[in-house]
């Protein structure tokens, strides 16, 4: 059964330990923790802007919470994996400089994975 979206973003705050003024800070919404209680309380519907920085503080996605929130159920071969989707949220959060800097990063881990790799297997050989 459906939800409503202001239910599912309470939760999702409470999941993660914060108050509502934290969710204002650490989302960088220009309002108040005023303006939080009365999306929660279904008084007031968030901006797709603004229920984007939420996703991101609550480390999930836009689709995820309103497909909860529609009671929408995919019904296809393939399921996104949930990491991606939430990388792709986070990176797409990004401006361009740290986008450049969040690749860069992923570059490095996924060379120094395949060092390590390589390393290994040098060492097992006979």
């Amino acid at each position: 059964m459906p939800e409503s979206l202001g239910y599912i973003l309470k939760r999702l705050r409470e999941k993660k330990h914060f108050t509502q003024q934290e969710v204002i800070e650490r989302s960088g919404l220009e309002r108040s923790a005023s303006y939080i209680s009365s999306i929660e309380t279904s008084k007031t519907s968030p901006t797709i802007q603004e229920l984007e920085a939420l996703a991101v503080i609550y480390g999930t996605t836009v689709f995820d919470i309103l497909s909860e929130a529609k009671g929408i159920s995919p019904n296809w071969d393939f399921t996104p994996n949930r990491d991606f989707r939430l990388l792709v949220n986070f990176y797409e959060s990004l401006n361009a400089e740290r986008r450049k800097i969040a690749l860069e990063f992923i570059q490095f881990l996924a060379e120094k994975q395949r060092m390590e790799e390589h390393v290994e297997s040098k060492r097992t050989e006979p």
